[in-house]
């Protein structure tokens, strides 16, 4: 899929997480953890494409369908990302495995499996945490030493890692699910060219999920108790009929 599509699936499907817990996010101790999220949502959204090549959105300022809006931490966020976690991981994947980590043609190999997702997320995690932890040291920096929202940034980079590979999942070139053990594809028949009127579907649902969960929140609908169940199942109910409505399991093979 295209990285504006990924962006929005992504952010609409954390923003129905959230939704259950509207009144307590609203307040002003919670906004900065709200934020982070996000933003790590948001960048984890466009990393497993580090392996596309430079046209990848997470390599450039320019939001996609953004009409020429930039963000400029992207491609910061991005090379850094490449070179000191992409590249140092796919050399020891290839020490590890040998050349059959490479994907057959064009991308879609280590950043977009379970296991490259989860190495890539410890990793930024860590350089994170080693930051904070140096910057901890200068004068009225000291609250950065193990905060909270490293951790926060890290699990919500990972669910955006996780929610890419969900997304590709629905479309014809699919998802290697068991890399590099396994090369076998999960894919639906969704063209990832931007073509396909679902994903747009998709994303208007999820939005109205959010709004209808977040108003019965703020009316008090949703009793405490229930309020991690929905954040849960929810998406989870819609995902599994996404990736049924997209084709999934799809028999055409297309590799990528």
């Amino acid at each position: 899929m295209k990285g504006l599509a990924h962006i929005v699936l992504t952010l609409a499907t954390v923003l129905v997480i959230l939704a259950p817990f509207t009144p307590s996010l609203l307040t002003i101790t919670s906004i900065p953890a709200v934020i982070t999220l996000l933003l790590g949502a948001f960048f984890g959204s466009l990393a497993p494409d580090i392996d596309k090549g430079k046209e990848a959105a997470i390599y450039h300022a320019e939001l996609p369908g953004a009409r020429g809006k930039k963000f400029p931490l992207t491609p910061v966020f991005g090379y850094a990302l490449y070179y000191t976690c992409y590249k140092p991981l796919q050399v020891l994947f290839r020490i590890i495995f040998g050349k059959k980590i490479y994907a057959i043609n064009g991308h879609r190999e280590l950043p977009h499996s379970p296991i490259g997702i989860l190495c890539i997320s410890i990793l930024v995690t860590g350089y994170i945490w080693l930051a904070c932890f140096a910057l901890s040291y200068v004068p009225y920096l000291y609250p950065l030493y193990n905060n909270y929202l490293i951790y926060v940034f890290g699990s919500a980079f990972l669910l955006g890692c996780f929610l890419h590979l969900l997304e590709d999942t629905c479309d014809n070139s699919g998802i290697h699910y068991f890399y590099p053990f396994s090369f076998s594809r999960l894919r639906g028949k969704i063209k990832g060219d931007g073509t396909d009127p679902r994903p747009k579907i998709f994303a208007v649902i999820l939005l109205i999920a959010a709004v209808v969960l977040g108003g019965l929140s703020i009316g008090m609908a949703i009793p405490k108790q229930l309020a991690h169940p929905a954040a849960l199942m929810v998406p989870i109910v819609l995902w599994i009929i996404f990736l049924k409505a997209s084709g999934v399991p799809a028999k055409k093979e297309v590799w990528e």
